[in-house]
């Protein structure tokens, strides 16, 4: 089974997957994947404090939110996951207090991914994501589409000739 985030994120069911990628790119992804994908059993699992989860449509009848508010609870919840897709959105706080379980995480990653695609999600890198991403089947790393260039229309002084004219260098 694959399931198509974004055109460049496809995850796999058997696969744990790091997406690093700004809030603006992720929440009309996530949207998009819960008004098109209804028929997937979906677990989002958010920390301490999601920035994503109050900002996205919640027409998805198959999504079971669950909240892990120390690593151990984190670790949990992945143990009991029977969902098709599993989404994390990371909390670095989880590991502040105790690092050594981040130790544990890439197993229960894995062995949550043996009957699902299962993806953590972080808006930016830091120390305890670098470690995760050693371990992780696939890392997406998305920045926001730069901006079309804009069109500058120049127009010519009332007074300046006709035709072509010549720069002159300073």
């Amino acid at each position: 089974m694959e399931i198509e985030l974004h055109p460049s994120v496809v995850l796999q069911s058997g696969t744990w997957n790091l997406l690093i990628a700004p809030e603006e790119v992720t929440i009309p992804a996530l949207n998009t994947f819960f008004s098109t994908m209804g028929h997937f059993l979906t677990l989002y699992v958010c920390g301490n404090y999601s920035r994503v989860l109050s900002r996205i449509h919640r027409t998805h009848t198959h999504l079971d939110i669950r909240r892990s508010f120390t690593a151990f609870q984190l670790l949990r919840i992945l143990e009991e996951a029977h969902q098709t897709f599993v989404f994390i959105e990371y909390d670095a706080t989880l590991f502040e207090e105790d690092d050594h379980l981040l130790e544990n995480l890439p197993s229960a990653m894995r062995d949550a991914s043996q009957q699902a695609a299962v993806l953590i999600y972080a808006p930016s890198q830091d120390r305890f994501l670098r470690e995760l991403s050693r371990t992780a089947d696939r890392v997406f790393c998305l920045t926001p589409d730069s901006p079309a260039p804009r069109s500058r229309s120049f127009s010519r002084p009332r007074d300046a000739p006709r035709g072509q004219t010549t720069l002159e260098a300073f």
